[in-house]
């Protein structure tokens, strides 16, 4: 198992986040790209080759980038222009995401906002959406990883599996959170086990708690799930920064460890 943080969780700049998430023992950084992508170090060939040297000269990967921005530019969208820069942001993504060795990418299935769309149209405009990415995922060699979300078009494991379904590539997956999975009204213990090898990622919160461990969730039986589908990637934390974010990251990740066993 490898063990990751979302750059959200360290409350860091991306000029520390790698330094920090080294410190406290995680194996890779997830870094969010929200509406302000284009302005972001990931989107530029300069600020690529500074990624890549601060992940090397701490010893962390980029293990994924969430691409926070297809809340704001969903491929729900009935509209051309927005679709269009959906597609544009993800296929270049996948690109990016080569150069600097990162294996997947977090696709959150999103609402457009303000259009009133019905959730079953949202979920078929996706479908043909990624239809037009998945090709050039193929070719970079990263994974689509569509994740289960609020929103209403993709809240369950059977939404994604509907999406993956339909797309059929090994480059259109899953990436499964099981503090969502629970929050949305869903057994995670059962969406495991139905997602199987389909599943790329997985994030880990704690519903109803602050720290892994408390709330709502039955984390060993979550954890006996995710042993019993073979998994061994990475699980990622997007859990409650606190007001000492370190501190937090690091019992966190005390815990998963406990779970699961060092990577």
């Amino acid at each position: 198992m490898k063990y990751g943080v979302r750059d959200g969780v360290l409350r860091k700049p991306w000029n520390e986040v790698f330094y920090e998430a080294a410190r406290i023992g995680f194996d890779g950084v997830e870094l969010n790209i929200g509406p302000d992508y284009d302005r972001t170090m990931f989107w530029s060939e300069e600020g690529r080759r500074e990624i890549r040297r601060m992940a090397e000269e701490a010893g962390v990967e980029l293990a994924s980038v969430c691409l926070g921005v297809l809340w704001r530019l969903s491929l729900s969208s009935e509209r051309e222009e927005v679709r269009r820069e959906a597609v544009e942001i993800i296929k270049r993504s996948t690109a990016y995401c080569a150069e600097l060795g990162a294996g997947f990418i977090l696709v959150p299935i999103t609402p457009a906002r303000d259009e009133g769309i019905d959730p079953e149209r949202s979920l078929q405009n996706w479908i043909r959406g990624l239809e037009l990415c998945v090709p050039e995922a193929e070719r970079n060699g990263v994974v689509l990883a569509v994740e289960n979300v609020g929103g209403g078009v993709c809240p369950s494991a059977r939404h994604q599996m509907r999406i993956i379904e339909a797309i059929n590539s090994p480059y259109l997956r899953a990436y499964y959170d099981f503090g969502n999975g629970l929050s949305l009204g869903n057994d995670p213990v059962e969406e495991i086990r139905f997602l199987g090898d389909k599943i790329a990622a997985i994030h880990a919160k704690a519903p109803g708690g602050t720290y892994l461990g408390e709330g709502d969730l039955d984390f060993q039986a979550v954890a006996d799930a995710i042993r019993g589908i073979g998994y061994d990637g990475y699980i990622i934390l997007e859990t409650k920064p606190t007001d000492n974010p370190t501190e937090a990251a690091s019992r966190n990740l005390s815990y998963l460890k406990k779970l699961f066993g060092e990577s």
